[in-house]
């Protein structure tokens, strides 16, 4: 997840403004289906409308916003088509990374992956939600640097903004899929410490599906309520 107390200072305008934009659109500040107002961001960040457009572009590119036939910008709306489509690539990937981290890990992986797995089942544990989806993340990233799979590398950075703007909508009102996020991660990481790579493989395309379930509800809620709002 994006943090500007972590964005390099160095950083070129343009380059903070579509970090930061993007990072609204993730976190469900600027909603889907929301209104782009140029004049009201570069107003809020306090910066010209140039730099402003050249971060929207991107973030068109990267179909996190998308043009109107009237030439004005909204925030991408969500879909449980896209939801499901990105998820089962997703499955795909990741249980391939899986695959590959396990029959190349290290002693020192297995280790770095063990602290990753306590810190995810000590914040279920205590109903920290984020912290799960945060070190989480970071269990995952730690995979996909052990696999050393350049290609599914590279797609999955593509969807994971995707993956991320659907994560936020998760459930909030109970802690269910974070105990059960937690418990698969434990499954994977006595998988892999084992070395049983097909196993590993299953166990991360099972818990994606089960991620993928836990985010159609949420979107089903989600879209419910909007609906009962503008009603």
């Amino acid at each position: 997840m994006i943090n500007p107390s972590q964005i390099n200072r160095r950083l070129s305008t343009k380059d903070f403004v579509y970090f930061e934009i993007k990072k609204r659109i993730i976190e469900g500040i600027l909603e889907p289906d929301q209104a782009i107002n140029e004049e009201f961001l570069a107003t809020e960040l306090n910066i010209s409308r140039t730099p402003i457009r050249e971060a929207l572009q991107r973030l068109e590119i990267e179909e996190l916003i998308i043009r109107l036939p009237n030439g004005r910008l909204k925030v991408a709306p969500i879909s449980i088509q896209e939801v499901k489509e990105i998820f089962n690539v997703r499955s795909l990937l990741e249980g391939l990374v899986a695959r590959e981290a396990t029959i190349k890990a290290t002693s020192p992986d297995i280790q770095k992956l063990r602290q990753f797995t306590q810190l995810i089942v000590d914040a279920a544990n205590n109903d920290r939600r984020d912290e799960v989806i945060y070190y989480g993340s970071e269990f995952h990233s730690y995979l996909y640097q052990i696999s050393k799979n350049s290609t599914a590398i590279k797609i999955l950075n593509q969807l994971n903004d995707h993956i991320s703007r659907y994560r936020r909508l998760g459930p909030r009102k109970n802690n269910e899929r974070s105990r059960n996020a937690a418990k698969e991660h434990q499954e994977m990481f006595e998988a892999i410490s084992n070395k049983d790579h097909e196993k590993a493989e299953m166990l991360m395309r099972e818990h994606i599906n089960n991620s993928l379930e836990a985010a159609v509800l949420s979107i089903e809620v989600h879209l419910l309520e909007n609906s009962n709002e503008m009603n």
